[in-house]
């Protein structure tokens, strides 16, 4: 049977973690290796990781990186078959782990396999996300149908978030991610990256995880829009993406038609519902970055970009 680790991803989420690691830990497929990659928190997680968990192997960053910065660590460091990348707002299926390992190995040209996200809060449970990718043309959102059949095993998926299996040789094939673009888009990128080696990625929608988070109702939060590095991710990374993996005619189109379009949205309704003028300030910075992208190729480092946004 292909070995495993698991890699849980946190800060300051202690609860959500202890529900994450029972989940892991008690499921039909025991991981060979746990470990949880710490980003900075100082709500007691570590002492409660001491307590509760003391075979579950702990990296602590002193500082907050973000999720590519951690998914790097994890990627560079792993020695077992698969590589499950596992958010700490996840409560697995016990057969989860089991059912995508079955599928992994199943194909040579597979190289992640995700479960269906169910939103956990809902009642009845709803599907949350089943996959999709951003368009090239237009940087919208290309969602997989959530009602889809049940006889429907698959979907393919450029977006590969927070439970993501990957094959070894497909990690070692494609390397580490970009921990310049933070988080956002951070795992189309690497999705991109790993189908130009050869590999695939899908969703198993007979593996299911719950997705604990709470939707945000208020302020800048209608829009996806948390904090002023959030901010500044979201107006530049639409455009990284879409120079990087799109054709010179896509580029233009969506320069020239749709990105003044998301810009004058997103600024107008950060107005509107009256979003601190530091994010606003992030978002403008975020333009100046993604053109600056798009003409020389450059892009601010992580350390750069945590400086600007973070205390």
């Amino acid at each position: 049977m292909p070995s495993v680790t698991v890699a849980i991803i946190t800060r300051n989420r202690k609860k959500l973690l202890e529900e994450c690691l029972r989940s892991v830990l008690s499921g039909t497929r025991i991981p060979e290796e746990t470990r949880v990659y710490d980003n900075a928190s100082d709500d007691g997680t570590i002492d409660m990781l001491k307590e509760k968990f003391p075979g579950v192997k702990v990296i602590r960053n002193e500082e907050n990186f973000g999720l590519s910065y951690c998914h790097n660590q994890a990627l560079s460091s792993f020695a077992t078959d698969s590589l499950l990348l596992l958010d700490d707002d996840n409560e697995i299926a016990p057969d989860m782990l089991e059912k995508l390992q079955d599928k992994l190995f199943s194909d040579p040209k597979l190289g992640i396999v995700l479960p269906l996200f169910m939103n956990a809060y809902d009642v009845p449970k709803t599907v949350c996300f089943c996959g999709g990718e951003t368009s090239l043309w237009t940087g919208r959102n290309i969602l997989n149908d959530k009602n889809f059949s049940k006889e429907r095993e698959t979907y393919p998926t450029h977006r590969v978030p927070n439970a993501t299996l990957i094959k070894k040789e497909a990690a070692q094939a494609t390397g580490l991610m970009d921990d310049r673009l933070f988080s956002t888009m951070a795992d189309e990128d690497y999705c991109r990256r790993m189908e130009k080696q050869g590999y695939k990625a899908l969703f198993l929608l007979s593996a299911v995880t719950d997705h604990k988070q709470e939707v945000k109702r208020s302020d800048a939060r209608r829009l996806g829009l948390t904090n002023p590095l959030q901010t500044y991710i979201f107006a530049r990374n639409r455009s990284v993406i879409i120079k990087r993996y799109g054709s010179f005619f896509q580029l233009c189109f969506f320069l020239l038609f749709f990105q003044p379009l998301f810009h004058l949205y997103y600024l107008f309704n950060m107005r509107r519902y009256g979003a601190p003028k530091s994010f606003r300030k992030a978002y403008w910075a975020g333009i100046g970055d993604s053109l600056r992208y798009v003409f020389t190729g450059n892009l601010p480092e992580l350390s750069e970009i945590r400086r600007r946004y973070e205390s």
